[in-house]
């Protein structure tokens, strides 16, 4: 606890220290930090998305090319996809 309230006294002597200018200085430097690091993530997620996108998109056209899959069979009948399934199982 010594060690806290040191560092909590020696935070106080700093920032009493400063003039109006330094405070908005350290203000415009900690939302520019916060700007880039939402930047950065935004810009993380987006490769991160294109890489799964490229990989399930080719993914996607060898089992559509391969298997054509019921979903055709079912495309073509109208009504509720739902209610047709129950009556196929039934």
């Amino acid at each position: 606890m010594d060690i806290l309230a040191k560092g909590q006294a020696l935070y106080q002597d700093w920032t009493t220290g400063l003039t109006a200018a330094d405070n908005v200085t350290l203000l415009a430097i900690g939302f520019g930090l916060m700007i880039f690091a939402v930047a950065a993530l935004l810009w993380q997620r987006s490769r991160e998305k294109g890489d799964a996108n490229n990989v399930r998109v080719s993914e996607y056209a060898e089992t559509v090319r391969a298997v054509p899959g019921e979903r055709h069979v079912v495309a073509r009948q109208k009504g509720d996809a739902f209610l047709r399934r129950i009556d196929q199982l039934a």
